[in-house]
């Protein structure tokens, strides 16, 4: 089953189990009662732990990662909302998935909101789609072009079986300074509530097939709605891929998930305008 990440459809929690294996090696995929927390701590030890270089690198990156809104199919008194995340690439544009923009939504005006790790709220505009799944998006008013502008993220290329790490924010959440799971909240400046300040979730993976970009996990846990976006990173921060869905498979009695593939556009196929 391909399930795709775009929209959030509620607290979907999976379990890969979390143990020991005979020979020792620690289980690095979450009990289900900790998907996101534990799931994204596990990951954060995983890097530790086999690549610590890798971890450096996110610390410079992460601030560069967002999460989308996008708000369409407009009514009297409301409208529906696509969730997902996207990074500011070196130049000032958002690379996300195209799906994130289009799905569900109907034909009309939609708003895309962006918000940054430290809070801040952009708004911005579609640039350019590709034929595959994958959209640009340009950043709206000089004071946050000027910011983004700063983004020292690039595109690369893609190496088979090379780590690789892919972050998003999963149901509306992300980590605080303390690394603790919290809901987004957008803010109400009228009663003194300030946007949250959250940091994504990450997941740690290999890639399985440079030509499809498709990943096998390594350490976190399944991704879920939210994340659909999300940049696929390697070990020098470059961006080889966009998520756009996961494939798993689950038993049927129970619905346990047994296995899973993150999926993504390379970003090969993305076409940048400077």
């Amino acid at each position: 089953m391909i399930m795709k990440l775009g929209i959030v459809v509620g607290l979907a929690a999976f379990s890969l189990g979390i143990g020991h294996s005979a020979g020792g090696e620690k289980q690095w995929f979450v009990d289900r009662n900790l998907v996101y927390e534990r799931g994204s701590a596990l990951s954060g030890e995983y890097l530790e732990k086999h690549a610590p270089d890798f971890s450096k690198m996110l610390e410079t990156t992460i601030p560069w990662i967002v999460r989308i809104e996008v708000r369409h199919s407009y009514v009297k008194n409301g409208y529906s909302s696509n969730h997902g995340t996207g990074i500011i690439l070196k130049g000032g544009r958002v690379l996300t998935a195209k799906h994130v923009l289009n799905e569900n939504a109907k034909e009309g005006r939609k708003t895309v909101v962006l918000t940054t790790t430290d809070g801040r709220v952009i708004p911005a505009e579609l640039m350019k789609e590709g034929e595959s799944d994958w959209a640009i998006l340009r950043i709206i008013g000089k004071e946050s072009q000027e910011v983004a502008m700063k983004s020292p993220v690039v595109i690369g290329k893609v190496t088979s079986n090379e780590m690789a790490v892919f972050l998003g924010y999963p149901a509306r959440l992300g980590l605080d300074g303390k690394g603790k799971v919290k809901s987004f909240h957008k803010g109400n400046e009228s009663k003194g509530i300030q946007v949250s300040k959250l940091s994504p979730m990450l997941v740690v993976a290999t890639v399985s097939d440079p030509e499809a970009m498709s990943l096998k996990p390594q350490a976190g846990f399944p991704p879920v709605g939210g994340m659909s976006g999300g940049p696929i990173l390697n070990a020098e921060g470059k961006v080889i891929g966009v998520q756009n869905s996961v494939s798993k498979t689950a038993e049927d009695a129970t619905g346990k998930v047994l296995y899973y593939t993150i999926n993504a556009t390379p970003a090969s196929e993305v076409e940048e305008d400077r």
